[in-house]
């Protein structure tokens, strides 16, 4: 499989046997993968040449798929207002994808496979903003093939291909606030989000600085979910992924200004969501 095309899109029965986000973020940690696991195979990305295309990607699901899905990103651009600047957002939702819509998909996130094989297991549309980047970086096919056969050997070997994956530097990174109602998730520039109190953050992408590489000991984050806390019937205090239900409405205004939520949740509502090599129209 080229790392710029899909042949087929992986089945909903393979895609639901990921980790759950929050099984997924627990074992990281107590595994310390970013400081122990992670360093060794920025090395591997350095050594073949992908760290300006490809980072390191907590491997993890947040929603269920029905036969025939995938989950779909789009890159959409929201107004600001006279007071706050345009942003972009990633929108990615469970879809169904006909024939057609498979065409023109193209991998954003990768997990190894037993057989060497890097494999997508999310993608972006061709006509998205921002989803066709990957397609100038160049990297030969042979080069590829060869990263991907040395990556997958060492998360076997080492025992995390079950929690860490690849990411097309390319996405927007962020804060990820998850809808599984519309089995929507929104990841928002940091830079747009005021963390209220009750909120915080779980890391969930990770890329070493270009100037140091593995050598800087730990990696700098690049996607987080956005948690809260709640008193649990034990009486202590857990933290779970930031989940929104009921709409818009959900979001705290003082977390992410309405004015980037009511797009967000409109263009997430569009049945044009998935039309093939059209971009989302942006509703205000």
């Amino acid at each position: 499989m080229s790392y710029l095309s899909i042949d087929t899109i992986i089945s909903a029965g393979a895609y639901n046997r990921l980790p759950i986000d929050h099984d997924a973020t627990e074992r990281a940690v107590l595994l310390d993968l970013k400081r122990k696991l992670l360093p060794p195979l920025s090395t591997i990305l350095d050594r073949y040449g992908v760290n300006d295309s490809v980072e390191l990607h907590l491997l993890h699901r947040h929603f269920t798929l029905h036969a025939g899905e995938a989950v779909v990103h789009k890159t959409v651009t929201l107004p600001g207002s006279p007071y706050l600047p345009d942003i972009d957002v990633d929108i990615a939702k469970a879809i169904e994808c006909p024939e057609p819509l498979k065409a023109a998909l193209i991998p954003l996130l990768w997990m190894a496979s037993p057989s060497g094989d890097l494999v997508a297991y999310e993608y972006g549309l061709r006509g998205s903003v921002g989803s066709h980047k990957l397609a100038k970086t160049g990297i030969p096919s042979e080069v590829w093939t060869s990263f991907a056969a040395a990556f997958s050997a060492h998360v076997h070997f080492a025992g995390i291909a079950d929690i860490v994956s690849l990411k097309n530097k390319h996405c927007i990174s962020g804060g990820e606030y998850v809808a599984p109602d519309m089995r929507v998730l929104f990841r928002v520039p940091m830079t747009a989000i005021d963390l209220q109190p009750g909120s915080g953050l779980l890391e969930s992408g990770w890329a070493f600085d270009a100037a140091t590489g593995p050598d800087s000991g730990a990696p700098e984050d690049q996607d987080q979910h956005v948690t809260q806390t709640r008193q649990t019937t034990a009486g202590t205090v857990a933290t779970y992924h930031r989940v929104t239900k009921g709409g818009k409405s959900a979001f705290n205004p003082k977390e992410i200004p309405l004015v980037y939520t009511d797009t967000m949740w409109a263009t997430a509502e569009l049945k044009s969501f998935g039309a093939v090599n059209e971009e989302v129209g942006v509703v205000a």
